[in-house]
């Protein structure tokens, strides 16, 4: 069990529907995003396929499977907390009705944390099902070491006897969030009546919100034989670890293992961890790629999992596996709440199979030391490094920037109807304070940035440069420091301004390129590697009856009327997106489209 060469799970994979099943509606909750990865997403639950191999870029297939999810996935994320990306994506436009911002409480060193998906899957004359993904990363390319939980359930008929925690209310608190995204009311209907289903060798799930109003996400017996902890990051704001000192007196006589980063253990030293067996990942994990490959971002430790050991002869244990971090702000400390929202899943299972010594066993390589995914850890001095002290400036300000009301309004130009001006108001904007600055930028437009204001305007904007999101840049004048927030707006359009309209009348912008989107759409099983394949930038060029190659369109859509009918619902739901824009159908695709046209369920 989580043997790091063994048991490595693919993000993709877990998104599959189940066999037979399809993709209703799905959400999904993260500390930070990148748009990137959030683009990528489709692949899995549209392609049913996994997310590895090259998947940016303005792509057809991206732009289909980005269609096929509108009104299906909402995604909930900390305000300010999207990545600001290398280069913009014209179909970023198209994300940003998935996307849902969430304020991480009333001060600013609260978070909003929670890592999960849940998705809802439905299959002709079979129940209900839904898939929870529990995770300990954000929705982003980061490469550390992760753990994840994947659970599937059943939908009863009726209400279950729940032993979860605060599960109902955190999902239905952010579902009323956004009214409009119609699967929520369907989602909160069913919510506790799933079954859920452990992994192999567990049993009794329990799904645990932290956070205000909520507790500790943790459901720990006292006392315990042994306890283990996972966390890449145990201080909290002023460098002190209570929760982590609290979490050693739930095995006060027992065996007491800490798994972290060892700058993190470097800056709390040896005096305060004196009650614990310390071991940091590997540095050849850490650095071991870059060393290969500097491009490489490095891989470190993102996992957090709790596990406590109890009972006669040790025979039983428990896990705790989710976003939390053994600090206060995440397990709270001295009887009080923790300030961030967080999402642990408690699992029971057999300590000789799944208990602290069985997972060291994996992970530290007792016959040579430094081989293992985690070594005994050598304590170092380590300073306090530059713009370190610049943090919690940043970290105040940005809460100010996120709390404030930003409204961006669209307005043609006078002198040009295809052009915009865009206005910025900002209402409640945050003081600034001495020695900090803040500039506002679109992200479609670099070098667009503007020192901050309650009014700021951008003018001779084509459409492609409309966007919710802005790039926020907070410098620091004493160490040239900066921070970088993308700040999501209330975007309002002329009436009749349409970019999801443009971008496709952009990238399917010949009859070549429609006649890709068909020959895209006639996939029985569709492969990523295939769909990319179509790319509407060209390659795949030809007339009506050769573009098939061997199988000619109309054997393919023959195929289709007689086995597959769903693929025809795909054909039509694409015509009719293009219906009023200006792609450009072959007159002899419509004539032979006239026979196969589906009928309305």
């Amino acid at each position: 069990m989580l043997n790091p060469k063994a048991e490595r799970v693919d993000y993709g994979w877990e998104l599959r529907p189940p066999e037979g099943y399809e993709l209703d509606s799905a959400i999904a909750a993260t500390y930070t995003l990148e748009l990137d990865a959030l683009l990528s997403v489709p692949v899995a639950l549209c392609f049913h396929d996994t997310l590895e191999g090259e998947i940016q870029g303005e792509r057809l297939a991206l732009l289909e499977a980005v269609g096929q999810l509108n009104g299906r996935l909402k995604v909930f994320y900390q305000a300010g907390k999207i990545k600001l990306p290398g280069s913009y994506n014209r179909l970023f436009a198209l994300l940003e009705p998935w996307l849902q911002p969430v304020m991480p409480g009333n001060v600013a060193y609260s978070s909003f944390h929670p890592k999960f998906w849940l998705l809802r899957y439905t299959a002709p004359k079979r129940p209900v099902r839904y898939r929870l993904i529990v995770l300990s990363r954000n929705l982003t390319f980061d490469r550390s070491w992760d753990l994840a939980l994947s659970m599937d359930g059943e939908v009863s008929r009726e209400s279950l006897y729940s032993t979860h925690q605060g599960w109902d209310d955190l999902v239905r608190g952010l579902l009323l969030l956004d009214p409009s995204f119609e699967p929520g009311k369907v989602i909160r209907k069913e919510l506790n009546r799933i079954k859920w289903r452990p992994p192999d060798n567990f049993r009794d799930p329990r799904i645990l919100a932290g956070g205000p109003g909520y507790g500790q996400p943790l459901d720990i017996l006292n006392p315990n034989d042994s306890i283990l902890v996972v966390s890449p990051f145990l201080k909290d704001s002023v460098g002190g670890v209570g929760a982590l000192d609290e979490l050693a007196q739930r095995a006060p006589e027992g065996n007491r293992w800490l798994l972290s980063r060892g700058e993190e253990l470097d800056e709390i030293g040896p005096e305060k961890l004196v009650e614990w067996s310390c071991f940091s990942i590997n540095s050849d994990v850490v650095d071991g790629e870059e060393r290969l490959e500097m491009g490489i971002a490095k891989q470190n430790l993102h996992g957090k999992l709790i596990v406590v050991e109890r009972g006669k002869r040790r025979q039983t244990c428990h896990w705790h596996l989710g976003s939390a971090n053994a600090t206060a702000a995440a397990l709270g400390h001295a009887g009080t709440d923790p300030r961030n929202t967080e999402l642990m899943v408690r699992l029971t299972g057999q300590s000789a199979l799944m208990g602290p010594a069985a997972l060291l066993e994996q992970w530290i390589d007792k016959h040579n030391p430094g081989n293992g995914l985690f070594v005994e850890h050598q304590f170092d001095e380590r300073q306090e490094s530059e713009g370190e002290s610049d943090r919690d400036l940043f970290r105040v300000l940005s809460f100010g920037l996120i709390k404030a009301d930003w409204i961006l309004t669209a307005r043609e130009a006078e002198s040009d109807s295809t052009l915009f001006e865009l206005e910025l108001s900002i209402d409640e904007m945050p003081s600034l304070q001495a020695g900090l600055s803040v500039e506002v930028g679109l992200l479609p437009v670099r070098e667009s940035y503007r020192p901050l204001d309650d009014h700021i305007s951008w003018n001779n904007l084509n459409i492609n440069q409309l966007s919710a999101f802005l790039a926020v840049r907070i410098t620091s004048h004493a160490s040239s420091e900066t921070e970088h927030l993308v700040i999501q707006t209330d975007l309002n359009l002329p009436t009749g301004t349409d970019r999801e309209r443009r971008i496709i009348e952009q990238l399917v912008d010949t009859e070549d390129k429609f006649l890709n989107y068909i020959r895209l759409l006639l996939q029985r099983h569709p492969d990523k590697n295939e769909w990319f394949g179509f790319d509407g930038s060209g390659g795949q060029t030809g007339t009506l009856g050769t573009l098939f190659g061997d199988s000619p369109v109309f054997e393919q859509l023959m195929f289709a009327a007689a086995r597959d009918t769903e693929i025809l619902e795909r054909i039509q739901k694409m015509i009719d997106r293009l219906k009023g824009t200006s792609v450009p159908i072959p007159e002899r695709f419509e004539q032979l489209w006239r026979h196969f046209v589906p009928k309305k369920r």
